[in-house]
């Protein structure tokens, strides 16, 4: 009976000196693996550090150029690159953060600051009569000339088009005709107008063609009065000489029975007369 017992004594103590030596063993691999993890998290932090501080030197640099600084975000950089070389990376971190996040702020006000500059100025030459090359070409250009204008040639390239197809383009070449009359009349409205049913016709469509055709007024000519043959400067009736170049000037209607005369004519072509001069 005592043997029994102490055996089973014995296999109680042999379980549990197994139990726990896999226990240690299972601890020990488990903090090795909790080790590298942190050894491994360090290093991320010391990289992400590392790029904090660079970057933000790059922004302050930037900004400084633009004339933007700040003491205080200068004070954290220098405070995080003593941190980071004593290898508090996390501490090098939070530092970077807020100086970047000082920069930005300024950076932001700036540019608020400059678009209510912006606004200012505008509005204080909101009364100057600066004009935009949309409102130039307006007031240069009459309505509705450009629009003609692409419409008569849209209008060519459908008649164009039709001819090849074999359709019957009189009408539209009829209307495309009177759409360049209004056109040359300075009827630009109605050029536009003519230049599409032209369009419509080449395409095959029936349009109403009874559209009258401007008439082009001739224009008054305006008299002309005598030359120099010599420099082409205007003439009075009793000049004898050019005022301009000089030259002797020859009548030219004959003294005696009033026939016209050449400039180089010697003897009238009528009667004979001599030619003075």
């Amino acid at each position: 009976m005592a043997d029994d017992v102490t055996v089973a004594v014995i296999l109680v103590l042999v379980a549990i000196g197994a139990a726990t030596f896999l226990e240690t063993r299972f601890l020990r691999r488990k903090m090795k693996n909790r080790r590298v993890r942190t050894a491994k998290r360090d290093e991320e932090v010391q990289d992400e550090a590392h790029n904090a501080i660079v970057t933000t030197k790059a922004i302050m640099t930037s900004l400084e150029r633009q004339g933007i600084r700040s003491e205080e975000s200068a004070g954290w950089l220098r405070e995080a690159g003593i941190a980071n070389a004593r290898r508090n990376f996390r501490v090098a971190v939070e530092l970077t953060g807020r100086a970047k996040a000082r920069l930005l702020s300024l950076k932001s006000a700036q540019a608020a600051k400059g678009d209510l500059v912006k606004l200012d100025s505008l509005s204080s030459s909101g009364s100057t009569t600066e004009m935009t090359t949309k409102e130039v070409l307006q007031k240069d250009v009459p309505p509705n000339l450009l629009q003609s204008k692409f419409s008569i040639g849209v209008a060519e390239t459908a008649l164009e088009q039709g001819r090849v197809a074999g359709r019957d383009t009189a009408q539209g070449t009829q209307l495309l005709e009177a759409a360049k009359a209004r056109f040359d009349a300075k009827d630009y409205a109605g050029a536009l107008s003519i230049a599409r049913l032209s369009k419509r016709a080449a395409n095959g469509e029936v349009v109403d063609a009874s559209i009258p055709v401007p008439v082009a007024t001739p224009q008054a000519t305006t008299s002309v009065g005598p030359t120099c043959s010599s420099c082409g400067s205007a003439l009075q009736p009793d000049d004898v000489f050019c005022r301009k170049c000089g030259t002797r000037l020859v009548s030219s209607a004959c003294a005696s029975c009033g026939a016209s005369l050449l400039p180089d004519d010697a003897f009238c072509r009528k009667c004979g007369t001599p030619v003075s001069g």
